[in-house]
C-alpha cells in the first residue's frame, strides 16, 4: 500500500483523464419508453402481434377524449368535428374514427344505407334528443366513440408505420389549440403513454439525482463533522456515477425508466466505501499516536482494502445476479451498476487515500478519544442489549419473520404502465374513463384466416365472441361479424328471423358486402378484415388490467379456440404485457436464486467455512422474506421496478454482515472473550455499518419523490429492506455468534484445544 503515496499523483491525474475523457458521452444518452424493448423480441406475444400488425397495419392508437356533462351539444360537436377533420392532416396520422366518420347502417324502403353516424348537426332540442337516440342504437358507435352516458366522446387516430410520435403530438396540440371549446380533454393509448413516460423520465433525472446529492452531502457532513468526511466520499460517487452513465451511450444502449435507478444507486452504494475509510481515518487520528497522514493513508488503506473488496466483490455479485433476468433493462442495469461499483472499489482504495495524504491532520472526533468514549452510546447500549437478550432475540425474529412473511401468499403481479402513474396522473384519469366508457384500456387480438365470407366460419368467431363477453372484465369485443349482423339489422325487420343473424349462405353475406361497398366506405372496416376477405380481426378490449385477470382470459382464448385451424394468430398489447409479467416473475426468482447462491459462494471461500456461507446469508434471507411479506400485506405489486429489490438488497444487505464478521472475528484472533469482541465490533466497526445504512437510506429515500409510482415504492421498500439487513446484522447476528460458537470465528488455537480436548474425551 504504499505504492498508494509513491503514485498518488499519477493515481489522480489518471482518475481525472478518465473522467474528463467520457463526460462527453452523457449528453449522448437517448430515453426508450417502449415496454416492447424490454424483452426480446422473438416473445410470443410480440411475434404474434408483429403478424397481426402486418395484416391490420400499426395497432398503437391514440385516443383523444372530450368529457362534459352533456356532450351531445352544437357546440361540443362542432368542436370535436373541426378537430377530426384537421387531424387527418396532420403528418403521421393515418386516419382517424369519430362520430362523423363511423358508420351508421340502417334500412329504408327495403333498401340498405350507411352513412356517418352524424351528418349534420342538429340546433334544435328536438333534433339533440333523436340524435341520442340514434347514436346509443348504433352498436358500432356506442362505448366506441361515444360513451353510453353521452358525458364523453372520442376520437381514435391510427398512427402510420413509422411515424414519428413526438411531431403527431405536436401536431395534435395545434389543432386543439385552434380550436378551443369548455370540453375537458384527455389523452389514451401506447403512444400517449410513451410521450408520458419519456417526459416523466427526463424529469426525474433532472430533479433526483441533484437532490440525492445535496442530501448525501448533508448527510455525510452531519456524521463526520469535517469538510473532507464529505469532499472524499462525495468525490469517490461522482466519478464513479459518470462513468457508468456515460457508458450507456458508449454502448449503444438506451435510458429506460428502470434505469433512473442506477444513479441513485451508485450515489447511495459508492459512498459506502469511502465511508468506511472516513470513518477509520478519524478512529486512527483520534488515538492519538501522532502518525502523520501518508502513514494513515497507508495504514487505513491497508486496513481496509480486504474488507472494502469483499464487500464491493459481494455487492457486485449480488447485482450482477440481474444478468440471468430476462428483462433487458435489468440485464443493462447489473452491468451498468456493476461497472460503476468497480470504479467505486477502486478510487476508494486508491485514489481517496491519495489525496487524503495531502490534506493537514484534522481535530479529533471527541467522542473518538480513548480518554473521552462516551461509554454508554447507542452502539453500546446495543452490545449490551444483545448479550443480555442472546437467546430471546432468534426466537423473536423467527416469529415476526414468519407472521409478516404470511402477506408472501397476497402477492400480486402488474405489468400495466399506466399503473406505473399516480392516481391524479392525466394517465390515471383518462383510463378510468376508458376502462368505464370505452371497453377498457387493454387489448388483445384474435386473427383468423381463412374464407371470411364463409357463413360457418364468421358464426364460429362470433361465438367466440359471445363467450368472450361473458366474462365480466370484458366490456367490449369488435370483429368482423359485428359488421354482417348490423347489416342484417338494416335489410330486415325485427320481425323477421334473419334480423341481427349471419346469412346461411355464402353469397348472401358476399351480397351483404357488396351492398355496404357501393353506399359505405370499406376503409372504415379495414381494422376487421382486409380487402380480400382473407383475414379477420377480432378486438377485445378489457376493463380489468390485472395480470391475474388477463392471464385467465388469454387462457380461455387458447382452450375455446383450441385447434381450430383457422385461427391464425393470438396476440395484442394486453398478451405483451401478459407475459412480460410472467417474465419479470419468472426473472424475480432466477436473479434471486443466483444472487444467494453467489454470496454464499463468495463467503464460505473468503471465511474458508460452508459455514460462513450459511450464516452471512441468514439475515438476507430474513429481509427478503420480510420485504415480500410486506409487499404482499400492503397490496404493493411485484412489477419492472419492485422485481429488482431482492437482488439490490442483497448486494447491498450483505455489506453489513461482511463488515461485521470480518472485525469480530479479527478480534477473537487476538484472543478477547466473545462479549468483549462483540462490543469492540459494534462500537468500532458498528459505526461504519450505522453509517453505511443510513447513507444508502438516505440515498434511495429520494426515490420517493419520483413520478413514477413503482419508482416511489422501490424507494419506500429498499428502505425497509436495508433496515432489515441492518438489523440482522447489528442484532440478529451478534445474538447469534454469542449463542452458538461458530468454528470460522473462533483462534485457530482455540479451534485445535477443543478439537484435542474432543479426542481426549472420545478416548475415555
Amino acid at each position: 500500500m504504499h505504492h498508494i503515496i509513491k503514485y498518488r499523483w499519477l493515481i489522480i491525474a489518471v482518475s481525472i483523464a478518465v473522467t474528463v475523457g467520457v463526460a462527453g458521452f452523457l449528453s449522448e444518452i437517448s430515453v426508450e419508453s417502449d415496454l416492447k424493448s424490454y424483452f426480446p423480441s422473438k416473445m410470443e406475444s410480440m411475434v404474434a402481434t408483429d403478424r397481426i400488425e402486418e395484416n391490420f397495419g400499426n395497432q398503437d392508437i391514440i385516443m383523444i377524449l372530450f368529457e362534459k356533462k352533456d356532450i351531445v351539444n352544437p357546440a361540443s360537436l362542432k368542436r370535436v368535428r373541426q378537430v377530426d377533420r384537421h387531424l387527418n392532416r396532420v403528418k403521421g396520422i393515418r386516419k382517424t374514427t369519430s362520430v362523423f366518420s363511423a358508420n351508421y347502417i340502417y334500412g329504408q324502403d327495403g333498401a340498405m344505407i350507411v352513412e356517418p353516424a352524424i351528418q349534420n348537426i342538429p340546433e334544435d332540442k328536438k333534433g339533440m334528443e333523436e340524435l341520442e337516440v340514434r347514436l346509443m342504437k348504433n352498436d358500432l358507435v356506442k362505448n366506441i366513440v361515444v360513451a353510453e352516458d353521452l358525458g364523453s366522446t372520442a376520437i381514435i387516430a391510427s398512427l402510420a408505420d413509422n411515424a414519428d410520435e413526438d411531431t403527431v403530438f405536436a401536431g395534435i396540440q395545434r389543432v386543439l389549440e385552434e380550436f378551443p371549446g369548455n370540453e375537458t380533454v384527455h389523452f389514451g393509448g401506447l403512444p400517449y403513454l410513451r410521450q408520458q413516460m419519456n417526459k416523466d423520465i427526463k424529469r426525474d433525472a433532472l430533479i433526483l439525482v441533484p437532490i440525492a446529492l445535496l442530501l448525501m452531502i448533508i448527510f455525510l457532513y452531519f456524521v463526520f463533522r469535517e469538510w473532507r468526511g464529505v469532499l472524499l466520499p462525495f468525490m469517490v460517487v461522482l466519478l464513479s456515477t459518470v462513468l457508468a452513465l456515460a457508458l450507456i451511450p458508449m454502448v449503444g444502449w438506451k435510458f429506460y425508466f428502470i434505469s433512473l435507478l442506477v444513479p441513485i444507486m451508485l450515489i447511495a452504494i459508492a459512498n459506502d466505501y469511502g465511508i468506511h475509510m472516513i470513518a477509520k481515518y478519524q478512529e486512527v487520528n483520534a488515538s492519538g499516536n501522532g502518525m502523520t497522514m501518508k502513514e494513515i493513508s497507508v495504514l487505513i488503506a491497508r486496513k481496509l482494502w480486504k474488507p472494502i473488496l469483499i464487500t464491493g466483490i459481494t455487492t457486485i455479485a449480488g447485482i450482477a445476479a440481474l444478468l440471468a433476468h430476462t428483462m433487458i433493462p435489468a440485464r443493462q442495469m447489473a452491468v451498468v451498476a456493476g461497472i460503476g461499483i468497480v470504479a467505486a472499489l477502486l478510487y476508494s482504495i486508491f485514489l481517496l487515500p491519495a489525496v487524503l495524504s495531502f490534506m493537514k491532520p484534522s481535530h479529533p472526533v471527541k467522542n473518538l478519544e480513548k480518554k473521552k468514549q462516551v461509554k454508554r452510546n447507542l452502539l453500546n447500549r446495543l452490545s449490551y442489549y444483545t448479550i443480555r437478550n442472546r437467546r430471546r432475540i432468534p426466537v423473536v425474529t423467527v416469529v415476526v419473520t414468519l407472521v409478516i412473511g404470511a402477506g408472501i401468499f397476497f402477492l400480486k403481479v402488474d405489468s400495466n404502465e399506466e399503473n406505473f402513474f399516480p392516481e391524479k396522473h392525466p394517465v390515471k384519469q383518462a383510463s378510468r374513463l376508458i376502462n368505464a366508457h370505452y371497453g377498457g384500456s387493454e387489448n388483445l387480438s384474435i386473427m383468423f384466416r381463412g374464407d371470411m365470407l364463409d357463413p360457418e366460419l364468421l358464426q364460429r368467431i362470433d361465438g367466440y365472441e359471445q363467450m368472450l363477453l361473458e366474462e365480466p372484465e370484458i366490456d367490449l369485443v369488435m370483429s368482423f361479424p359485428d359488421v354482417i349482423r348490423e347489416i342484417s339489422k338494416a335489410l330486415y325487420e325485427q320481425s323477421e328471423e334473419m334480423y341481427d343473424r349471419i346469412p346461411p349462405s355464402r353469397n348472401a353475406v358476399a351480397q351483404y358486402m357488396a351492398l355496404y361497398n357501393m353506399n359505405g366506405d370499406p376503409e372504415n372496416l379495414d381494422q376487421l378484415v382486409d380487402f380480400n376477405y382473407e383475414y379477420a380481426h377480432m378486438i377485445i378490449r378489457i376493463n380489468s388490467v390485472g395480470n391475474k385477470e388477463v392471464n385467465r382470459i388469454i387462457g380461455k382464448i387458447r382452450t375455446i379456440t383450441h385447434d381450430d385451424p383457422n385461427v391464425a394468430a393470438i396476440g395484442g398489447y394486453g398478451f405483451v404485457r401478459s407475459q412480460f409479467a410472467n417474465q419479470v416473475v419468472r426473472g424475480q426468482f432466477y436473479s434471486l436464486g443466483i444472487a444467494l447462491l453467489i454470496v454464499f459462494v463468495i463467503l464460505a471461500s473468503i471465511f474458508k467455512s460452508f459455514q460462513a456461507g450459511i450464516v452471512s446469508i441468514i439475515p438476507l434471507g430474513i429481509s427478503i422474506v420480510v420485504l415480500f411479506g410486506i409487499m404482499g400485506l400492503t397490496g404493493v405489486r411485484l412489477d419492472a421496478a419492485t422485481a429488482l429489490l431482492s437482488s439490490v438488497m442483497i448486494g447491498v444487505g450483505v455489506d453489513y454482515t461482511i463488515h461485521f464478521l470480518w472485525r469480530y472475528k479479527e478480534e477473537r484472533q487476538q484472543h478477547r472473550p466473545r462479549k468483549e469482541a462483540l462490543i469492540t465490533t459494534l462500537t468500532t466497526t458498528g459505526r461504519g455499518i450505522l453509517f453505511n445504512a443510513f447513507s444508502v437510506i438516505i440515498g434511495f429515500l429520494v426515490l420517493i419523490i419520483s413520478s413514477f409510482t413503482p419508482i416511489r415504492f422501490f424507494g419506500i421498500l429498499i428502505v425497509i429492506s436495508i433496515f432489515s439487513c441492518l438489523i440482522g446484522a447489528l442484532v440478529v447476528l451478534p445474538a447469534l455468534v454469542l449463542s452458538f460458537r461458530f468454528k470460522f470465528l473462533e483462534p485457530r488455537e482455540l479451534e485445535e484445544e477443543s478439537q484435542e480436548e474432543k479426542k481426549l474425551l472420545k478416548a475415555i
